[in-house]
């Protein structure tokens, strides 16, 4: 029998042996690995569906959508409640290549450096100061893209603060982020990871959704009215392929008017 170090040591690298051949075997195949409860649990209407090859990884309080191709991910999900983000843990600041990833699938710390861009959390930090955990599972570079850094410390930030204000207000939203890809293609560092031309939030609650979508550089600022920036989920899903509520029961087509103190009226 193995020892316990060497068993753990060998089931992650059988399990990524398999996920390898799984992806290389099955070009539109999504895979699931990680830890979360079923995979599903922070999705408003089922997984997001992508007609490229993915990897669904799961963690203690949200869901990346990972494309291994442009070393990014594609939809980050969460169900943003409360309890999630009051509590006292200090942001991390522990940014660090996906653990259950094989390395020719991950982006590297090195290729952000020098790279004029931040580091850009899809499910943002602030949303998980209740547990050690999750905090330090936001800095996994599979929640990252390359992102402005005046967008990210700017209305970005205020627009994550906002969605933390409407979570609190309802009880609870879904949340889903990922970036957009048009235009000229743009990579950075050694493994190419892709650089967005815009990034999304959407806001669900119950059948209704909210959905912000930004182009990936400094932005004005604004506090508490994002309408300039508000589109339907289906414009969304057109610009980036995705279709991100299989099961329906969400309205794509219409802008939504709840939390209009958090984010403006549409």
């Amino acid at each position: 029998m193995l020892p316990p170090s060497n068993a753990v040591h060998w089931r992650r690298a059988a399990a990524l042996l398999a996920l390898g051949a799984l992806l290389v075997g099955c070009p539109e195949k999504t895979t699931s690995t990680g830890g979360g409860d079923n995979c599903t649990d922070e999705f408003a209407a089922g997984t997001p569906q992508s007609s490229v090859s993915t990897v669904t990884l799961c963690r203690a309080e949200y869901i990346s959508v990972y494309d291994p191709q442009r070393k990014v991910p594609l939809v980050v999900a969460e169900k943003l409640q409360p309890q999630e983000f009051d509590g006292s843990v200090s942001r991390a600041d522990n940014f660090q290549p996906d653990p259950d990833l094989a390395e020719n699938q991950s982006a590297a710390l090195s290729d952000y450096r020098g790279s004029g861009y931040a580091r850009g959390h899809m499910a943002p930090a602030g949303d998980f100061s209740s547990s050690d955990e999750a905090m330090n599972e936001s800095f996994y570079l599979s929640n990252i893209v390359p992102q402005d850094s005046g967008m990210n410390s700017g209305i970005w930030s205020s627009l994550e603060s906002a969605t933390r204000a409407c979570a609190k207000q309802l009880g609870s939203v879904y949340v889903l982020t990922g970036p957009v890809f048009e235009g000229p293609r743009q990579v950075i560092g050694n493994d190419k990871v892709m650089v967005p031309s815009s990034i999304y939030k959407i806001v669900v609650s119950g059948k209704a959704a909210r959905a912000f979508l930004m182009p990936n550089r400094k932005l004005p600022p604004a506090r508490s009215n994002f309408s300039r920036y508000e589109v339907t989920v289906d414009e969304v899903q057109r610009a980036t392929g995705l279709t991100f509520f299989p099961q329906g029961g969400v309205n794509s087509q219409a802008h939504a008017n709840f939390c209009s103190g958090s984010y403006g009226s549409s």
